[in-house]
């Protein structure tokens, strides 16, 4: 985050008087975020996955459709299958600080790894807080129709992630 990003999500935040809070959002253009991240696991896949690959894919993807106003927000070295990541939870905290109007990863498994979170994120929360979401190599694209198979297409990625079957098996107990 460069300074003045600093600064703002200070204000923005209410960090130096709720007036000055309320005047700063008014003015703010929000960002888009953009989310990357690679665990010890995904080291196997090889650079196709690295940190510095999905950067460039990413700031490929925003240069190409004009969003100059982007954070990048990094977990590197941290596993999908849960949300408590310091990357991941910054970003949620401009979020729900309304600073961040859309979030872009290369694909759904980088968001996360546990397809009934990540679904809470996508189809619910986001939506919720009116931020668009956009999965570059997987097409998807919350403001498109046609995203309906978007939950299953995690849940395949899932299966197949590495041959094997995720360890969240958190669903099978409700049944």
């Amino acid at each position: 985050m460069n300074r003045q990003q600093e600064k703002i999500t200070a204000l923005y935040r209410g960090e130096g008087g709720d007036l000055m809070a309320n005047y700063t959002r008014s003015l703010i253009e929000k960002w888009v975020a953009l989310y990357v991240r690679l665990s010890r696991d995904d080291d196997n896949e090889g650079d196709s996955n690295s940190i510095s690959h999905q950067v460039e894919i990413l700031t490929k993807y925003a240069k190409e459709h004009g969003i100059e106003n982007f954070k990048i927000y990094k977990d590197d070295g941290f596993s999908g299958t849960n949300f408590n990541r310091p990357g991941f939870q910054e970003m949620m905290g401009d979020i729900e600080s309304g600073l961040v109007s859309m979030v872009v990863v290369k694909d759904m498994s980088r968001f996360g790894r546990n397809y009934l979170e990540v679904g809470m994120y996508t189809e619910i929360r986001f939506p919720e807080m009116g931020v668009r979401f956009i999965a570059v190599n997987d097409g998807v694209d919350s403001e498109r129709e046609d995203n309906d198979f978007t939950p299953f297409r995690n849940i395949i990625k899932n299966i197949s992630h590495s041959g094997k079957v995720s360890n969240d098996f958190s669903l099978f107990g409700r049944f």
